[in-house]
């Protein structure tokens, strides 16, 4: 999503680093979009699942700001999209009841087996005897405790599938499975309970009838997966929550794999589009970077004098990097790829060796000395490998414009910033 309005995008950000917004005021809307809406809580749900999180606290403020706001607009358009499976039916489709229906089970499942795996306890006996055992060894004394609980819970859950399959009367009619199989065969039949070899066996899945002793072994772990599922929710566990939090995720989803096919009905708009954007066969260069940036040029230019000397950019970087995240890493930046980064330090990186330390480099965040762990040179690739990126370059394209649409359809309102100034912000795509 774009916004059309850059002092809009900025007063946006200005807004969400202010202490409310950040610390994430769980019942409060941010934004509305047609009868939907994104709450603080949302946003920093969104934040923690990020896979910036574990930095996140290392960033400064306006970093911090424009992650949220990303992050925001980017919880704006899954709330469109969503909004738009619904009117296109995509939730009274089989296949989505059915994936529901499936995640539902496999949720009452896990808790399940949680569930036998709380009831396991070492003897007391038995816990003597391992500290005898492995007595000034605690690595090895946690490795026994594991392997006695792993195998203790081996037996807890065939014991307990065993009681199931009697409670529910169980029974198998494995030796169905032949050549000419049909969907509708039932390879096993409960109280409540039924599997067909099309519940195994998805039409297209395989060109023919896959080995006996495959399905026999999916038959008894679906077997499994049904038991404890309705036996958790016979129990009273309760995972509508969590399924309607999955239906949040999936309709987007969907709705996207919808889209696609419109946009990209067949390998030629693929390659029409590749040929009309040659750049996307350029393969940037990358470059693991090393860097270490102090406040002043003369702290740099001590700096660049010791490592002449002998000493080590990481070892200073650790010491006295003013940049959170290289400090902590010891200057170790990670990669960065080519068009990514500061032009500045770019342009250095393109002309040096590898090992070799650049001279000092100012930006706006102090003054750097950089150098190259190792590089990955830029290539040119063919259209044939080429097919993912070029069909996500569509997708890119295409989202864009037709989450404008979308906003027509189901206004978007931005309370974030009518709850900060007292006006309506306007939305953009």
């Amino acid at each position: 999503m774009k916004f059309k309005n850059r002092t809009f995008f900025l007063l946006l950000l200005a807004v969400l680093v202010t202490p409310g917004i950040a610390a994430g005021k769980a019942s409060e809307v941010l934004v509305t979009i047609g009868p939907a809406k994104v709450t603080a809580a949302d946003l920093e749900t969104a934040v923690r699942s990020s896979p910036f999180a574990t930095q996140f606290n290392t960033m400064d403020e306006p970093e911090q700001a424009a992650l949220r706001g990303n992050l925001l607009k980017r919880l704006v358009a899954l709330r469109l999209l969503r909004l738009e499976a619904g009117a296109r039916g995509l939730d009274q489709r089989p296949e989505f009841i059915q994936e529901l229906q499936d995640y539902r089970t496999s949720r009452l499942y896990r808790y399940y087996i949680q569930k036998l795996r709380e009831q396991l306890v070492i003897p007391e006996d038995k816990e003597q005897e391992l500290k005898a055992a492995y007595a000034g060894q605690p690595d090895a004394l946690a490795a026994a405790r594991a392997s006695v609980l792993a195998e203790d819970f081996r037996q807890l859950r065939l014991l307990s599938l065993r009681m199931l399959r009697e409670k529910r009367h169980v029974e198998f009619h494995l030796d169905r499975v032949s050549d000419d199989i049909k969907p509708d065969t039932v390879l096993m039949e409960g109280d409540g309970l039924r599997l067909t070899y099309g519940d195994i066996v998805h039409q297209g899945d395989f060109p023919k009838t896959p080995d006996a002793g495959w399905i026999e072994e999916q038959v008894y772990q679906q077997t499994e997966l049904l038991l404890f599922a309705r036996e958790a929710a016979d129990e009273g566990v309760n995972v509508d929550a969590e399924v309607a939090a999955y239906a949040d995720e999936l309709l987007p989803a969907m709705m996207m794999e919808a889209l696609e096919k419109e946009w990209i009905p067949d390998e030629k708009a693929l390659k029409a589009h590749f040929d009309a954007n040659p750049e996307l066969a350029r393969v940037p260069e990358r470059w693991h970077v090393g860097q270490l940036v102090v406040s002043s040029y003369a702290q740099a230019a001590a700096m660049k004098r010791r490592i002449e000397q002998g000493e080590s950019l990481f070892v200073l970087a650790g010491r006295y990097s003013i940049d959170p995240w290289g400090r902590s890493h010891n200057g170790d930046m990670g990669w960065f790829k080519e068009g990514e980064g500061v032009p500045a330090i770019e342009q250095r990186l393109k002309s040096m060796a590898d090992g070799e330390v650049s001279d000092i480099i100012r930006t706006g965040k102090g003054y750097h000395l950089v150098t190259v762990i190792e590089r990955r040179p830029g290539k040119t690739r063919n259209f044939a490998s080429m097919k993912d990126k070029v069909r996500q370059s569509i997708v890119d394209e295409r989202l864009a414009a037709y989450l404008e649409t979308l906003q027509e359809k189901y206004p978007v309102e931005w309370k974030v910033l009518a709850n900060g100034d007292g006006g309506k912000g306007a939305a953009g795509g």
